[in-house]
């Protein structure tokens, strides 16, 4: 966790440091928002004529993501591996769908921070050719087997994150960090994740409701630790590996739309391709306390 902390404080850095820039003619999105709604601190800074969405925001979160994977480090567990004479990974692809409850707050006029907590199931792809030896004592007994094994997961996750935000006219562009952990029910295995997401957008209406159209990037740095057994033949104790797991291809495009349907509701839908297969749908309910 310690790694996910670090990331996200250079990032949260990098933040603070964006606003110097902007700071002078900040405009806020969400031009459609009541007015009459203040940031937590700094509220003297929002221009006048500036329309700010209410201060608080609960939101239920579900993201779905497909990737290849590299192994960055493989652990033996047990004495099986005693019998392994060559091992080699041929795919290693992983699958998984996220449920978050996330609570934000508009901090600053140019900043909303959130935190979020939910559960992470999903299943790892390990596909590999292990050369091993059931009589290890005895010569010319080398074998060769070619396995596909999945390892199912599921576990809590939670984790936090901020955005900063500048807009103009029907202009908008964001920069959304989080950093996330998820303790897994697998023995020894959990996930550490920092995703950084910059984003551009452009207001429209359709049929009365404002719709910003986003594009954007993705980039995630992930620390995976995945627990896998095998079976080897002949062999009575099962092979345990610790795989530690990266993204094969940490970038990611993005596409996507935010739709306003009140004051209050909020609908958000965004989608990853290329390096890694993403979808990602939000419902959010905005209040003033």
């Amino acid at each position: 966790m310690e790694a996910v902390l670090r990331h996200f404080s250079v990032f949260f850095l990098l933040i603070c440091l964006s606003y110097t820039v902007v700071a002078d003619d900040v405009g806020m999105a969400g031009a459609h928002s009541s007015e009459g709604y203040s940031p937590i601190f700094g509220s003297g800074w929002v221009p006048e004529g500036t329309k700010m969405p209410k201060t608080w925001g609960l939101s239920i979160t579900t993201m779905s993501m497909k990737q290849d994977s590299k192994l960055s480090g493989v652990t033996f567990r047990g004495r099986a591996g005693e019998y392994i004479k060559d091992l080699s990974f041929n795919r290693v692809e992983d699958d998984s769908q996220v449920s978050n409850i996330r609570l934000d707050a508009w901090v600053l006029p140019f900043m909303n921070v959130y935190l979020m907590a939910g559960y992470m199931e999903g299943k790892t792809l390990v596909d590999s050719t292990t050369v091993f030896d059931p009589t290890p004592n005895f010569p010319g007994g080398e074998l060769s087997t070619s396995m596909t094994m999945y390892q199912k997961y599921h576990g809590i996750n939670w984790g936090l994150g901020a955005t900063l935000v500048y807009g103009k006219g029907p202009w908008v562009t964001t920069l959304d960090i989080n950093a996330s952990r998820a303790e897994l029910n697998v023995v020894r295995s959990r996930v550490n994740a920092v995703m950084v997401t910059p984003r551009i957008g452009y207001t429209s209406r359709i049929g009365g409701f404002p719709v910003t159209w986003i594009a954007g990037v993705s980039y995630l740095w992930l620390d995976q630790r995945i627990t896998v057994e095998q079976q080897l033949p002949g062999v009575s104790e099962p092979m345990v590996l610790e795989l530690d797991v990266k993204a094969d291809n940490p970038w990611s495009p993005t596409l996507g739309a935010t739709i306003q349907f009140s004051n209050e509701f909020q609908g958000v839908l965004e989608a990853g391709f290329d390096g890694r297969q993403m979808l990602i749908g939000s419902l959010v309910y905005r209040f003033a306390l």
